[in-house]
């Protein structure tokens, strides 16, 4: 009976050191699974921080090759350098982010080597990022600088356009001006004025007048009034419409530049121009009489 229960206490003693045993064995198991996930935590936050700064330089390549082609052509438009102006400040947020980024980085590889995972090659890819970042720094430098000489020039570009523009607006200005006003003189100089009317209403209205004994030939009023006179254009006028027998054509027009077209009748049906050049280099007036019966 003793053997019994000494067997049994030592079972049961046996059994409490078992399971403390193991829930010591279970609370190591999870202190080790906490510290294996903390850096694989760690360890994926540097592949997810490795991918935004590649993404960054590529942006920043993209914008740069941009760049430099705009500068290195050497002729930068107003809109032009306000654009690349914009793509300069976009760049400089970037690499300001792969700063903040590297940063990072670096805090992350410092928090492994304390829990003793230290990466030689994380360590050497941080010092790459931190030049390639320097260097980037140096070049948006430069890049600024010739921006900053080019909108000079071009600002200098502007104004002599500008001047040029107001140069050019001045002289068509001045040549429409000189056009209008050899219009208006060519206009003057081949404008005629004609009328035809009987003898009494021409010598009552003091625009022909009789001259002489004899035959008593017609003449013009040299002081006539043309407000009854119409107005013609001599470089298109070829035709005066008369519809009237004896008829003369008072002032003076060389013969052999018109002709006088008669009707079936026998009236005179019009005066043709024939030659208007030489119609009209004696005159620039053209009176027709005819004889009422």
């Amino acid at each position: 009976m003793k053997k019994m229960i000494f067997a049994l206490v030592a079972l049961s003693m046996f059994s409490c050191v078992s399971r403390k045993s193991a829930e010591h064995l279970q609370e190591q198991r999870d202190s080790l699974s906490g510290v294996v996930a903390q850096k694989d935590s760690m360890i994926n936050s540097v592949f997810v921080t490795l991918n935004g700064i590649t993404e960054n330089l590529n942006a920043i390549k993209s914008r740069e090759n941009i760049l430099t082609a705009a500068v290195d052509n050497g002729e930068i438009k107003k809109s032009a350098a306000t654009q690349i102006s914009e793509d300069i400040t976009v760049i400089g947020e970037l690499l300001e982010s792969n700063r903040r980024k590297i940063a990072q980085l670096q805090s992350t590889a410092a928090k492994l080597k304390a829990a003793n995972v230290e990466i030689a090659s994380l360590n050497k890819l941080i010092a790459e990022l931190q030049t390639q970042v320097d260097n980037k720094n140096s070049e948006i430098a430069a890049l600024k600088e010739s921006l900053a000489k080019m909108s000079i020039e071009v600002q200098d570009l502007t104004a002599r356009v500008e001047t040029q523009n107001d140069t050019i607006e001045l002289l068509t200005e001045t040549r429409t001006s000189l056009e209008e006003e050899v219009k208006s003189k060519s206009d003057l100089l081949s404008t005629a004025y004609y009328i035809v009317g009987s003898q009494k209403e021409l010598i009552g209205d003091h625009i022909i007048y009789k001259s002489g004994f004899v035959g008593r030939t017609l003449k013009i009023n040299e002081n006539r009034n043309l407000d009854n006179f119409t107005a013609v254009d001599t470089r298109t006028f070829d035709r005066v419409e008369i519809g009237h027998r004896n008829v003369t054509v008072v002032t003076n027009h060389p013969a052999d530049s018109y002709e006088l077209l008669m009707d079936d009748s026998g009236a005179v049906a019009s005066l043709v121009i024939r030659d208007p050049a030489r119609f009209w280099e004696l005159s620039k007036v053209l009176v027709i009489s005819y004889r009422s019966k």
